[in-house]
């Protein structure tokens, strides 16, 4: 079977992944997709393919995971792994865990996607400020987890003035990226050619 956007929704379906995770997902993929596309312009050497599927599955496990209370990055890692594709499955895995960067090393596929990870909330594309203040309602009850979000915050701001340092956009441009409703088609365009894509949506 083709690896291709087709293959990942079939993917999707198979792991009974519901809507709502489906929509965050396709945001998160349009992020990933759309600074892929703008790094390569600007020098870097990125797999966009890889970089779109990582983005799109990067929560392939998280509903079954609920269920089980396996870590569902570490979850989705093992299932591309099984299906045969660990390049895929080391990205989705780096969505929460990801190392911290060489200085001066070329843009990796797995900040990309870590980073639009965190610029997506539910289904919405938001600021780091208002994403991080969603995770600290539902997520930050001790002051341990209050600590490592703070510390989680400060990294991914870092992280974001490294991947826009170069890039004729900025931050605040993504949140135009809300306006597309058809994310499927825009991710197919895009990756039969980038340069035009995003023109009219930014």
């Amino acid at each position: 079977m083709e690896l291709d956007l087709n293959w990942a929704y079939k993917l999707l379906e198979s792991e009974e992944v519901p809507a709502h995770i489906i929509r965050h997902s396709e945001k998160v993929a349009l992020i990933a997709l759309c600074l892929g596309c703008h790094l390569n312009a600007s020098g870097e050497n990125l797999d966009l393919k890889v970089l779109t599927l990582g983005a799109l599955l990067h929560d392939v496990k998280k509903f079954s995971s609920l269920r089980t209370g396996e870590n569902h990055a570490l979850a989705g890692y093992k299932l591309l792994q099984e299906l045969g594709y660990p390049r895929i499955g080391e990205i989705i895995y780096s969505h929460i865990f990801l190392k911290a960067p060489r200085p001066g090393s070329p843009i990796t596929e797995e900040e990309i996607v870590f980073y639009a990870d965190k610029r997506v909330k539910h289904d919405e594309i938001v600021s780091l400020k208002e994403r991080f203040k969603d995770l600290r309602v539902r997520y930050g009850r001790t002051l341990k987890a209050l600590i490592r979000m703070a510390l989680l915050e400060e990294m991914t701001q870092l992280l974001e003035k490294r991947i826009f340092k170069k890039l004729p956009i900025n931050p605040q441009d993504l949140i135009k990226l809300n306006q597309v409703m058809e994310v499927k088609s825009v991710l197919e365009e895009a990756l039969e050619n980038c340069s035009n894509s995003w023109r009219d949506l930014l």
